[in-house]
């Protein structure tokens, strides 16, 4: 038998998404709520609260209890369109349990904590925290060296604009790269760069003579789950790097933006293999826990003076600190282990994923077509044959098929790198999606007619 308590609360739920109460309508009294259920003062009270705590109903001291306003619906997707384009993952129900637990225990955490002026790169029980995650990742480094920020983006936005001491001023960026930093770098009039990078990684030998010939102010590379190639770096590329830096007075501003979830023994970091001087060190948690958007940043010694104070100037036109719920947030997460957890999961969901595309590129393979990567994280890439039109066949998947893709020409900073494809993402799909995706797109080509 129901306890009268369920009942309420399951009448209330039910009462409240038909739209009979409405946002801030004002709901009934507890001495309603017993004459109506025959209940007593304490069960109505209790209903209530469990309300409350479900963020369906507010109380007023000397009023009552309320309808909050309308909540966001979750995003769902559209089961007639696979979505190859988008690279923010979408994570089923079972992770939420976990995300409540942390976010309360946050908002515990925020109670005792302010933005002060020394909590601007960020809140100091998360900091000093993360000297030993990141030494999990053979990334060794102090609390002093290290910034909370809201993401790579804003981090890479400082290195931009601050001067090193090398006073070089081109960035190099691979070819290609991820696509909102080469148009942040050209709709800021920087000086850029680009070096070819495909399946095989970059010419190091080229790099060297880069590095050497070019006045080369920083290395931006995502050496891991390259986003669009979905390829790694192997150790003795990464050694190398990190030695050509050295030599060159080249810094290296690292992207593990996807480090956590690493698959396979690519070796460790650059940063791990290089001087700490010429290093700075990026991490996202934004494809892990997107609920949140926050990063870190190490930055070696000698920048720390000329970063800190370009941090500080950032706050006169933008935010370069999370919140202190996000912060708070992350803390718990590592604190009990959860993000371990919650990593282990996405492995194991990615690499179901991974392995069903490897089959699908070998049967392409077999028709002449060459995909690149698939080995690690959510992308890989499609090389289309010279008699396709780019633009013509991404149209043509979303309109004739239902299927999105990024076009290729996105990553790359002008036509001189190009190299015509269409990125794939895994992010948002399941293993049905990919079985039915991948045939489809290979069949469009098929169709699409010899100039």
């Amino acid at each position: 038998m129901r306890k009268a308590y369920e009942q309420i609360v399951d009448d209330m739920e039910t009462f409240i998404q038909e739209g009979r109460f409405r946002q801030d309508h004002r709901l009934p009294s507890i001495r309603d709520l017993c004459t109506t259920y025959g209940c007593s003062k304490s069960t109505a009270v209790k209903a209530y609260d469990i309300l409350k705590s479900k963020h369906l109903i507010y109380s007023v001291p000397q009023s009552g209890c309320y309808v909050v306003e309308s909540r966001p619906k979750i995003e769902q997707t559209n089961t007639a369109i696979i979505d190859f384009s988008r690279g923010n993952p979408l994570f089923n129900n079972i992770y939420i349990p976990d995300l409540k637990h942390c976010l309360d225990r946050a908002v515990d955490i925020c109670s005792t904590n302010s933005f002060g002026g020394d909590k601007l790169y960020g809140i100091p029980s998360l900091r000093n925290l993360l000297p030993k995650y990141l030494a999990d990742f053979q990334v060794f480094t102090t609390t002093d060296n290290i910034f909370v920020n809201l993401g790579v983006q804003q981090a890479l936005n400082m290195l931009n604009q601050m001067p090193f001491p090398n006073k070089k001023d081109t960035i190099l960026i691979e070819q290609p790269t991820f696509r909102y930093y080469t148009n942040f770098l050209k709709s800021n009039g920087a000086k850029i760069l680009g070096i070819p990078r495909d399946k095989d990684g970059v010419d190091i030998d080229f790099l060297e003579a880069l590095f050497k010939k070019e006045k080369i102010k920083f290395f931006y590379t995502v050496p891991s789950s390259h986003n669009p190639l979905g390829t790694c770096y192997n150790k003795e590329q990464r050694k190398a790097i990190a030695r050509l830096a050295e030599k060159y007075d080249v810094y290296i501003v690292e992207d593990d933006y996807f480090g956590d979830i690493l698959v396979g023994n690519y070796g460790d970091p650059i940063y791990s293999y290089g001087d700490h001087i010429h290093h700075i060190y990026l991490k996202s948690f934004i494809k892990i826990i997107p609920w949140i958007r926050i990063g870190i940043t190490v930055v070696p010694s000698q920048l720390l003076p000329i970063f800190t104070e370009y941090v500080k100037y950032s706050y006169y036109h933008s935010y370069f600190s999370p919140s202190l719920v996000s912060q708070s947030t992350l803390e718990i997460y590592i604190r009990s282990n959860l993000l371990k957890k919650h990593v282990s999961s996405i492995k194991n969901e990615l690499s179901v994923r991974l392995d069903c595309l490897k089959i699908h590129f070998a049967e392409a393979g077999k028709s002449g077509l060459e995909w690149i990567g698939g080995e690690n994280g959510f992308y890989s890439y499609l090389k289309l044959p010279d008699h396709i039109n780019e633009g013509q066949f991404v149209e043509n998947l979303k309109r004739r098929r239902g299927i999105l893709v990024t076009p290729g020409s996105e990553c790359f900073v002008n036509s001189h790198y190009y190299k015509k494809g269409i990125r794939l993402s895994v992010a948002r799909t399941t293993v049905d999606d990919i079985n039915k995706g991948l045939p489809e797109i290979h069949n469009e080509i098929m169709r699409m007619p010899l100039r």
